[in-house]
Formats: C-alpha cells, structure tokens, sequence
C-alpha cells in the first residue's frame, strides 16, 4: 500500500477539476468586484447568483451558484478561498478523481445554504440577525468540508496552516471544528452565514472518507435487501440443479407447448442403412 502523500510547501500539482474551480473562483470574484465598483448597477449578477433563504426551493441554483462568490469589497476572503482549495484539494482529486470530487465541492456548497436554512427557520425570529442572513454567499462549507475529508484520508500526513505551520491531519480536523466554533462566538460578519461551515463539516464527515460513510451505509443497506432476500430460500431451492422462476404476478401460467425438432426425431423411424448418417 503506498505510504500517503505529503502537502508541504513544495506546491501541490492540481488536476483539471481543481484548476478549473480556481479558474472559476479567480473569475467570478474579479468580475463580480469589478462590475459592482465600477459599472452602475453591476451588482445585478452577483445578486443573482446568491442564496437567498427566502427564494432557496423557488429559485435552487442559488445553492450551488453562491459558492462561487466572494467578498466584492476586499480580496482577502477570494484568496483565503483559493489557497485553501489549492493546497488540501489537490490531494483529494488525485486519491478520487475528478468527478467525485466536485461532487464533493457541490454537495458541500448546498449542505451548508441548506444548513443556513434550517437554522434561519428554527431559530426564534427575534433572536440575533447572524441566524437570519437574507444573502448569503462563499465557498466556506466548501472549505471546511474539504479540510475534513483530507484530515479523514489523510490522517497520518502533515499540512502546513497558514503556510507555516505544520499539522497532522488528525489535528487539523479539530482545528477545524475550531475556527466553526469560534465563528458562533465571534460577531464578526460571514459572507456564508456562520451555519454554512457546520453544513460543510457534516458534508466532511458524511462524503469524506475512502469509503465514506454515506458509501457504507447504502452498502450496509443493499446487504440487508440481499440477506432479506436469501432468507426466502428453501433447501430445495439450492439443492436443485435448476433455478427456480418466480412467475410475474398478473401474468397468465406458462405451459409447455409439445412439438418440436426433438419430438420429430423421436418419431421417426431409424433408417435400415446406416453408412451416411453424420
């Protein structure tokens, strides 16, 4: 088994799914400041691709939409975002592949909107507005999903957070539970709403994971279906050379029709001379 492999300084090698998220990432953050500082009314996009609690079912794309979206007024959260992704995300697509993991990127975006959204509904209406966001966008569940699934597959390996300072994988997964923690307590803003990085950590621990454990419960599920099934079977039915049909209910019973090659041959009388039979 290949030992697993090291994220240090020595910059990680991205595959085609994760320089495409980037590229994306880079895109839309530039284009979304630009347009809303320099163009009148440019904001109209970038409105329209947030998740808005209020709209969630009518409108769902903003799901998906709104990770794609980053602070227009400062570039620190869009560079957070992209070296965050670079270097924990270029180890989970070369285990993975590509489309698993943006699968994984886009379940966790709607995990944490959806997160965003529960809490928006039970939480009292006159409690503090952080639980009420109307707009809400980033890739932060993104983020932290992505952080726990490496610390998951890569429990035994090192990462150097914030470019420096080096943890084992097992570590960072607290660490991280850490940072969802302190943005509860802390009121300073996130763009996300400060549930999405809870939705993230539970994609982490559900998607993450060589199997995962959304993968082990659906096989924990078709084995029960499979033992269920065989539990039906009789002596009979495994001694027997034959397998057994189940008719189709509804359906009239089959019946053997006689005639036939065979039956022909079994009629007909042998001939005398046998010097041209094959």
């Amino acid at each position: 088994m290949p030992a697993p492999p090291q994220v240090t300084f020595a910059m990680p090698r991205p595959g085609r799914a994760l320089w495409g998220v980037l590229i994306a990432l880079t895109v839309v953050g530039i284009l979304s400041a630009f347009l809303g500082t320099w163009v009148p009314g440019g904001e109209r996009p970038f409105l329209w691709l947030g998740f808005r609690p209020a709209v969630a079912f009518t409108q769902p794309w903003r799901l998906v939409s709104s990770g794609l979206l980053t602070d227009p007024t400062h570039w620190m959260h869009l560079l957070f975002s992209l070296v965050g992704l670079y270097f924990l995300g270029a180890s989970l697509e070369e285990r993975w592949g590509p489309w698993r993991f943006l699968r994984f990127l886009g379940a966790a975006v709607v995990l944490g909107n959806l997160t965003v959204l529960a809490v928006d509904l039970l939480a009292p209406a006159d409690g503090q507005a952080r639980f009420h966001p109307p707009f809400a966008f980033g890739p932060s569940a993104a983020l932290v999903a992505v952080s726990v699934a490496w610390s998951r597959e890569f429990a035994r390996s090192t990462v150097n957070l914030f470019l420096f300072l080096p943890v084992r994988g097992r570590v960072l997964f607290w660490v991280t539970v850490g940072f969802c923690v302190l943005g509860l307590i802390y009121p300073s803003a996130i763009p996300e709403g400060v549930a999405a990085p809870f939705g993230g950590l539970f994609a982490g621990l559900l998607l993450g994971g060589t199997p995962s454990l959304a993968r082990k419960a659906w096989l924990y599920a078709k084995l029960a279906v499979l033992r269920r099934r065989s539990s039906a079977l009789t002596v009979e039915d495994v001694l027997s050379s034959r397998p057994k049909r189940r008719s189709r209910p509804g359906l009239p019973p089959l019946r053997v029709v006689p005639g036939g090659l065979e039956d022909v041959l079994k009629k007909r009388n042998p001939p005398k001379d046998k010097r041209y039979l094959n």
